[in-house]
């Protein structure tokens, strides 16, 4: 059975069945494997709240495994307190499927970026100066933030994040724009990363499931 491959502390990520792709996913952490149907994990959190998902639900759960992406569906059997902490007890009701990477889990948060727009003409050199902005939700594939430097959907945009001590550079390209002409920053924007490398994607994966798990860590508060 491929639940068989899931392990302690692989992450996962945690979606409503019923929804489509657009639909709200969480990120937890396997806390302990019960038996070959059923484990405990971690109650998700968002925006530094506990996350307490109806019981009624079948959920579509990814797993995040040694041997590569895993996904079941799952129904919640009961929620669980050990040691301070919220647990969800999932009883898995398939035989699962091995998966393809696909769409990034977007994390939200507020990291300092440095943006500049950026010909798409290779031939051309850019020597735009560097824009401050705001990173208000970050994955692998992209990152939304807010910013005053103008720009217009499709164009390219060069952007440095820093994550701890690393330094990601990356090309993107503007998918959506909105103007808030009475905030502070007046453009929020929607990037997808189109010219990163894979080893650049990693870290910022890292980064989230790091995040999450010292979240996980501080959220020992009862619902």
């Amino acid at each position: 059975m491929l639940i068989n491959n899931v392990k302690i502390g692989d992450r996962l990520e945690i979606k409503l069945k019923k929804e489509t792709s657009l639909g709200k996913t969480y990120v937890s952490q396997v806390e302990n494997i019960l038996d070959n149907r059923s484990l405990l994990v971690h109650v998700p959190i968002s925006y530094g709240q506990v996350v307490k998902l109806p019981v009624t639900d079948i959920y579509s759960l990814l797993f995040f495994t040694e041997k590569g992406m895993m996904g079941f569906d799952a129904v919640i059997s009961e929620y669980v307190r050990e040691d301070g902490f919220n647990l969800i007890k999932f009883m898995i009701n398939t035989e699962g499927e091995r998966m393809q990477r696909r769409e990034f889990f977007r994390f939200n948060c507020m990291l300092p970026l440095k943006i500049a727009k950026v010909s798409d003409d290779p031939n051309k050199q850019d020597n735009a100066e560097m824009a401050d902005g705001i990173i208000k939700d970050l994955g692998g594939g992209g990152i939304r933030f807010i910013t005053n430097l103008e720009l217009s959907e499709r164009d390219s945009i060069k952007s440095h994040i820093i994550l701890q001590n690393d330094l990601i550079i990356s090309i993107g390209k503007v998918l959506h724009k909105q103007f808030f002409p009475k905030s502070t920053y007046k453009y929020q924007y929607r990037v997808e990363f189109v010219g990163i490398l894979p080893s650049e994607q990693e870290k910022i994966v890292h980064f989230i499931f790091t995040e999450q798990r010292k979240m996980l860590s501080r959220g020992r508060t009862e619902f």
